[in-house]
C-alpha cells in the first residue's frame, strides 16, 4: 500500500510494477498486478535463474523470453499455496508506521553490522546465532540488520574478503590475483582497484549472500541491504565504478549491478534497500548536489534504475552523511537518519513517512565519537526515539582486550560475531513492550504524534509522543524526561472519550535499565495535566498509558 491515503495525489504514483487499484471500501491502494515481468540472472556455469515472489495464491502461468534460443519460450504453470502461519509477508510503509502485507504491524528494532556478509564463514554463523538467540541466549533482540553488499576498507577493517570473495570476479594477473596482496591485512596493503571484472559477478559470493538472506528470513529479520557505501577509499574501487571525477561520472556499471541485484534478491520478502550509507560522502557521485533536500542527479538516476528493476517495490531509503537527501521523492518509503534526532517532529510531517534513527551513535569504547555511547545511553536512544515517533537502531563497537591489532578487533558494528555490550538485553525488553503483541496496548506508530514540552522553561524538559487528540476511546502517551525535577506536563486530549467508559488514566513509571515498570497513580479521564517526578534522567522515564 502506498501510504495511508492510497495512490492518489496525496501519495504519488505507484512504482516498480505496482498498479493503482480501487478497493471495495472506495479507497485506492498500490497492488501487484496479476501479470508481471521479472528479469532473470546468470548464476554460474550454464545456469540462469528467474526468481518470482507471487503476491497472490493460485495458479500462475509463465512464459520465458530470451535472446538465447535454449532459454526462450518455455511455458508452464506453478501453483502457489496461501502463506504459511506466521508468514505475514513483506513490509510496507503506511503513514508513519510499518505494516506487513497481511496488515500485521511491524515494529522495527534494528542493528548494524556492515560487512558481516564479507567475513569468514565461522563468524557469519556466530552472527546468525546472536540474531537468533540473543547474546545471552534469552531470545532475539533485533528485527532488522543493516548490511552491505560490498566489503569495507576503514578503521578496524583493513582486510580483503578472503573466504567469501568479492561480488565480482577477479581479473587474471591483476593485483587481487596475487595471493600475497589478497591475504594482506593492514592499512598499508596494496590497493586492488582495477582488479575486478565489472561485467562478471562472482557467483560463489552471491550464493553465500542468498544463504544469509534465507537464514534471516527464517528468523523474521529484515535484511536492510546497503547498496553503496563510501568506505572503499579506492582500495577495491566499488564505491566509484563509473570513475572518481563527479563531473564525468558514468553510471553504466552501477546500473548493471543494480539490475542484477534486483533480479537476484528482490524476491526475498525480507529485503529492504538502503541505496547508500552516508551517501553524501561518495564524492564521485556528488555532481549537482547543493545541500539538504536539493538536487542529486546521479543518486536520483540510480534510484530510478533500482525502482524500475524491483517489481515488488521493496522498502527503499538512503542514509545521510552531512547532507539530507530529498525524502519526498516517490521512491523513498521511509526516512533513514543519522543525527537530526531533534528535527524528527519537523521531518516526520514534512515527508509524511516513517522515520528510522538508523545511526544515532553506538555503544562502544573506540576513539571515534560515533562509537562511545555507554550501554545505558544506547538503550536510552530507543526510548528517546519512541518519544519522538521514530523507530531506532543499535550497534556496538566495544574493543576486546589482548587483541593483536586494530584490524583483528571483532567489532559487531562492522563484522558481526558476538555482542558483549550491556544494551541488548534492555533493547529486547523495550521491544517486548512496544512490538507486535505488546504488553502495553500501544497504538500503531501512525496514530502517534510527537512534540516537545518546555514546561514554562527555556529548555526542553520532555519529549512526548501521544495519540492524536480525538474522541477515540484508546489514548496513549509516552513521556521521556530529559530534565530532572517535578514537572506538570500537558495532556492535550478531549475531556473524555465519546462512547467509551470514563476510565481513568493509569500513570506507569518505567525503569528502562532495571527493566521494570510499575503503576504510580491514576488521573481522571478529563485530566489536562499530569505531574511527573523525575529525580534523575535519563534513567527515569514515565509512561502514561490510556484506558483500553
Amino acid at each position: 500500500m502506498c501510504g495511508s491515503d492510497g495512490c492518489g495525489s496525496t501519495c504519488g504514483q505507484c512504482y516498480g510494477n505496482q498498479q493503482c487499484t480501487s478497493t471495495s471500501a472506495g479507497t485506492q491502494q498500490c497492488t501487484m498486478p496479476t501479470t508481471t515481468t521479472v528479469a532473470g540472472f546468470f548464476d554460474g556455469g550454464s545456469d540462469y535463474r528467474i526468481r518470482f515472489a507471487p503476491p497472490y495464491a493460485g495458479t500462475w502461468r509463465y512464459v520465458t523470453h530470451s535472446n538465447v534460443d535454449a532459454l526462450n519460450n518455455h511455458t508452464g504453470t506453478v501453483t502457489v499455496a496461501p502463506a504459511s502461519r506466521g508468514n505475514h509477508g513483506p513490509v510496507h510503509s503506511q503513514g508513519y508506521a510499518f505494516v506487513h502485507a497481511d496488515g500485521t504491524p511491524h515494529f522495527s528494532v534494528g542493528t548494524t553490522s556492515y560487512q558481516w556478509s564479507s567475513k569468514d564463514f565461522d563468524m557469519q554463523e556466530e552472527t546468525l546465532e546472536t540474531l537468533l538467540r540473543g547474546p545471552d541466549g534469552a531470545g532475539p533482540v533485533f528485527s532488522k540488520i543493516r548490511m552491505t553488499v560490498f566489503p569495507k576498507w576503514y578503521d578496524y577493517n583493513h582486510a580483503n574478503p578472503v573466504q567469501t570473495g568479492a561480488p565480482y570476479d577477479i581479473l587474471p594477473s591483476s593485483p587481487a590475483a596475487n595471493a600475497t596482496n589478497w591475504h594482506c591485512v593492514g592499512s598499508d596493503c596494496a590497493a586492488l582497484s582495477g582488479s575486478f571484472d565489472l561485467q562478471r559477478f562472482n557467483v560463489s559470493y552471491w550464493h553465500n549472500y542468498d544463504r544469509l538472506l534465507r537464514r534471516l528470513q527464517g528468523m523474521s529479520v529484515v535484511a536492510d541491504v546497503i547498496v553503496f557505501h563510501p568506505y572503499d577509499g579506492g582500495h577495491w574501487g566499488f564505491d566509484c565504478m563509473g570513475g572518481r571525477d563527479p563531473r564525468t561520472y558514468n553510471t553504466t556499471h552501477d546500473d548493471f549491478y543494480l539490475k542484477y541485484l534486483a533480479a537476484r534478491i528482490s524476491s526475498f520478502s525480507n529485503v529492504w534497500w538502503a541505496m547508500a550509507n552516508e551517501w553524501s560522502f561518495c564524492k564521485c557521485k556528488s555532481r549537482g548536489v547543493t545541500g539538504d533536500n536539493g538536487p542529486s542527479p546521479i543518486w536520483d538516476a540510480l534510484f530510478r534504475t533500482l525502482s524500475t528493476a524491483d517489481v515488488y517495490r521493496r522498502q527503499m531509503s538512503i542514509h545521510n552523511g552531512d547532507v539530507l537527501y530529498n525524502h519526498s521523492q516517490p521512491w523513498i518509503t521511509h526516512v533513514s537518519l543519522q543525527g537530526h534526532e531533534t528535527d524528527t517532529p519537523t521531518l516526520r510531517p514534512k515527508y509524511q513517512k516513517p522515520v528510522v534513527w538508523d545511526e544515532e551513535r553506538y555503544e562502544g569504547n573506540v576513539t571515534s565519537s560515533w562509537g562511545q555511547l555507554s550501554g545505558a545511553e544506547m538503550a536510552d536512544r530507543f526510548w528517546w526515539g519512541m518519544s519522538m515517533g521514530a523507530y531506532v537502531g543499535h550497534s556496538e563497537a566495544l574493543l576486546r582486550a589482548n587483541v593483536a591489532s586494530d584490524d583483528a578487533q571483532p567489532l559487531w558494528w562492522a563484522k558481526g560475531g558476538i555482542l558483549t555490550g550491556t544494551s541488548p538485553a534492555r533493547i529486547r525488553w523495550f521491544r517486548s513492550l512496544f512490538a507486535d503483541n505488546n504488553t502495553m496496548t500501544v497504538p500503531p506508530m501512525s496514530a502517534l504524534s510527537p512534540h516537545v514540552e518546555m514546561c514554562g522553561t527555556n529548555a526542553v524538559v520532555a519529549t512526548v509522543v501521544m495519540t492524536t487528540p480525538s474522541a477515540d476511546a484508546s489514548r496513549f502517551a509516552l513521556v521521556h524526561m530529559v530534565q530532572a525535577g517535578s514537572w506538570a506536563v500537558p495532556i492535550p486530549h478531549p475531556p473524555c472519550p465519546i462512547g467509551g467508559a470514563a476510565a481513568p488514566w493509569t500513570v506507569v513509571a518505567v525503569d528502562y535499565w532495571g527493566m521494570r515498570s510499575a503503576p504510580v497513580g491514576t488521573l481522571p479521564c478529563n485530566a489536562t495535566i499530569v505531574t511527573l517526578d523525575a529525580p534523575a534522567v535519563p534513567a527515569n522515564f514515565i509512561l502514561v498509558n490510556s484506558p483500553a
